[in-house]
């Protein structure tokens, strides 16, 4: 059987490899969607051109952002390492942390996609990448996107939108747990949301934690003057950069990047996850290329980057 399928595969074109991961996606979008079997020639239906479903648009968008949940999956997969050995007493595993994980329990709220009404769900802990947190019960599934509603400090609400990693039953009825992975943020929340992470470590559930791990990892990503850091700022725009970096990151790690001038005159702070890796060799040294997807919305990342370049615009006169 795996060897008729490699020789299907080897004889499709790039096209048709090509359209057969885009039927698939929509595929996959429509068993989300109505949480049943669908035939897969009905999903073959939507490409027609005289195709007039009003869920079409809809469900092109989700099979597009399930074919980068695939491919971030595979390259992570991909990545990674062989176990390491075990830990020695001068090498403790918080020292490796990425990020600190937050335990607290705290009363949220969650947005079901399709509904107007936000529910009551309670945290379990969190972290700058993700959460877990109970509910009564699961309304999506592992894939699915909802909004998670968080209390501000300044008595407003941050509203994180949250990609579904998995979910659970929790025993003696007490509902259902689920695992989120932030997926986007308005930028003007990203301070506020800090600055809640910073609050949670201190509270008693946490005191072991306060002094090993950061919030997140920090990466900045520095320009050499005003004409580099415009030329990259349509990348940027766009929702991804590309960068060189001397140490390894991990595929699917959520960080904060820092992008500016050598001067820091103009600076721009975004959260950004990493989607792709490379070793790479330059001379003696041994480097990466790291794929950066920024986790804002797509008309935010563009408004930010034009005030930039306004900003830029008005530091030259």
């Amino acid at each position: 059987m795996a060897e008729r399928a490699k020789t299907i595969l080897s004889d499709a074109t790039q096209e048709e490899l090509a359209a057969c991961i885009r039927l698939l996606a929509l595929s996959v979008a429509q068993h989300r969607a109505k949480c049943d079997f669908v035939p897969i020639r009905e999903s073959a239906e939507f490409f027609k051109p005289r195709c007039k479903n009003k869920e079409k648009a809809g469900l092109f968008m989700q099979s597009k952002n399930i074919v980068e949940e695939a491919l971030e999956m595979v390259r992570a997969l991909a990545a990674e390492a062989p176990p390491e050995a075990a830990a020695t007493a001068e090498e403790k595993p918080s020292d490796k942390r990425m990020q600190l994980r937050i335990n607290v329990t705290a009363p949220v709220k969650l947005l079901w996609p399709g509904n107007d009404e936000a529910i009551n769900a309670n945290l379990q802990n969190i972290s700058w990448g993700g959460a877990s947190i109970t509910v009564d019960k699961a309304l999506t599934h592992s894939g699915d996107t909802l909004h998670v509603l968080l209390p501000g400090i300044s008595s407003s609400t941050i509203i994180i939108e949250a990609k579904i990693l998995r979910s659970w039953e929790l025993s003696s009825s007490q509902g259902e747990g689920i695992a989120v992975r932030f997926s986007s943020l308005a930028a003007k929340d990203q301070d506020e949301f800090e600055e809640v992470l910073k609050l949670l470590v201190q509270s008693e559930d946490n005191v072991g934690l306060r002094q090993h791990a950061r919030l997140t990892q920090r990466l900045d990503i520095q320009f050499d003057g005003f004409d580099e850091l415009n030329a990259t700022l349509e990348d940027i725009s766009a929702g991804g950069l590309g960068v060189t970096v001397p140490d390894p990151l991990k595929i699917g790690q959520s960080l904060e990047a820092v992008i500016s001038t050598l001067d820091e005159g103009c600076t721009l702070k975004l959260r950004a996850r990493v989607v792709r890796l490379e070793r790479v060799k330059m001379g003696k040294f041994e480097l990466y290329q790291a794929g950066l997807k920024f986790e804002h919305p797509s008309r935010e990342l563009n408004n930010l980057t034009q005030e930039l370049i306004v900003q830029m615009a008005g530091t030259q006169k």
